[in-house]
């Protein structure tokens, strides 16, 4: 095994005994086998290990353990403990998802005196990645899986399934910790290792080795996906200052064009269905959409893109019925026939002899309430963002529509219960829908 690593460890790094560095050691079997393997090969390297709390005392002696390991090879460690539970209440996250956020950003700031950060990924985790992403829906870069290196970050036992790490930390006497949560089956990646891999082994033994061979095979079809991408990206796109420019003219003559416009908006956080309209129908110069971090603007021959940079929204103010169609859909329906409502937060359904002007279509302020569609009452608008886990950034971006004083829609969220549509009482009322156009 230790001819192996080397060797997976020059393949990421040319010569390792040129290198520093840092160590993720959890204390369970595989970083401590990872650790173990560096110091054999006598390199230069610190441990750095997180402490979430999240596991009572077991967490504490998992970094006694890693402390101790630290102590006897007499190398630099790092350790940080994490009130994670308090952390990730109102965070939006899972609390999977907020340790591996608190974990990376204290990471990236002690690898700053290291050369790499190595972390002790190994095949089988690569595996369970990949079916998660599958699960998830996925792109060519979420089937490859666990990439072997990331800038900094390296993944030297990728190349190795868990059990012959098991295996080899028994042979050599390695001290390793067991994660009891492990085998809590309500955590979505514990359920396809209990269940759905050993499921896929009786049709495929070799199904570890089978998924890492084709992990490398379409890691390198994504880096050629990706320079060749970037390169038509590139020859579309102009920076000038914090704007981007797109090319609509040159874009339209592409035969890839929605895959190129796609790949350009989602690193901007645009959503696929602000893609796909722009894709879908020729957008009128002037029209704006918005994603958590940039603003785009259609222009008559490119798209213009800035960073939002925490600015608030202006209000819209509208006037008239001809206004408020240059912004969302707007269809006059009677009631005379079945009436079908869509369960659509995107939809709008209001009374005729509701609608009056001015409409204001504004940002929501602390203080703010309505009377959710379906609810017992009234609630402020920070508790149901809160109740929905809409995320920080998405917060900044949600819109109110209002007549008068009320709010009468959260856009895209949710309608006023003092609003809605009787049949038996009203004869013709409006669908009003969010074209993503605001």
């Amino acid at each position: 095994m230790e001819e192996r690593f080397w060797e997976q460890l020059k393949s990421l790094v040319g010569d390792p005994r040129a290198h520093t560095y840092l160590l993720a050691v959890s204390g369970g079997a595989d970083s401590c086998v990872m650790a173990h393997l560096f110091h054999q090969a006598r390199l230069d390297f610190a441990i750095a290990h997180c402490n979430f709390h999240l596991r009572g005392e077991d967490s504490n002696q998992d970094m006694q353990l890693v402390k101790d390991l630290a102590h006897r090879w007499n190398v630099p460690v790092f350790i940080k403990e994490f009130d994670t539970p308090k952390l990730q209440k109102d965070s939006g996250l899972s609390v999977e998802m907020m340790a591996r956020k608190l974990r990376y950003d204290w990471f990236s700031e002690v690898v700053g005196g290291y050369d790499y950060l190595a972390t002790a990924h190994q095949a089988d985790d690569a595996a369970e990645t990949l079916l998660l992403n599958i699960c998830r829906g996925t792109r060519l870069k979420g089937l490859a899986s666990i990439p072997p290196k990331n800038g900094k970050i390296i993944r030297p036992l990728l190349d190795f399934g868990s059990l012959e790490i098991r295996e080899y930390a028994d042979q050599q006497h390695i001290l390793y910790a067991i994660d009891r949560t492990n085998s809590d089956v309500t955590i979505k990646r514990n359920r396809i290792r209990a269940a759905v891999i050993p499921f896929l082994k009786e049709i495929n033994p070799n199904l570890i080795q089978t998924i890492a061979r084709n992990r490398k095979i379409i890691g390198q079809q994504f880096d050629f996906y990706q320079q060749n991408i970037n390169e038509q990206i590139n020859s579309l796109s102009t920076i000038k200052g914090d704007l981007i420019s797109f090319n609509r003219i040159q874009l339209e003559n592409n035969p890839h064009k929605n895959l190129l416009l796609f790949e350009f908006l989602t690193k901007y956080g645009f959503t696929y269905d602000t893609i796909e309209a722009l894709c879908k129908e020729t957008k009128e110069s002037g029209t704006r959409y918005f994603s958590p971090s940039h603003t785009l603007l259609v222009n008559r021959d490119e798209f213009i893109i800035r960073p939002n940079e925490n600015e608030e929204r202006p209000a819209l103010i509208i006037h008239s019925l001809d206004e408020l169609k240059r912004y969302f859909s707007v269809e006059r329906q009677s009631t005379a026939s079945p009436v079908v409502f869509e369960k659509d937060n995107s939809i709008l359904y209001l009374p005729e002899n509701r609608l009056s002007f001015p409409i204001l279509v504004t940002t929501w302020e602390t203080g703010d309430y309505f009377y959710p569609l379906g609810g017992k009452g009234k609630q402020k608008i920070s508790d149901f963002l809160i109740d929905h886990k809409i995320d920080r950034f998405s917060k900044q971006q949600i819109q109110l529509f209002k007549i008068k004083d009320d709010i009468v829609w959260i856009i895209g969220h949710r309608s006023d219960e003092r609003y809605k549509v009787i049949p038996s009482k009203d004869k013709f009322y409006f669908k009003i829908k969010l074209n993503g156009t605001l």
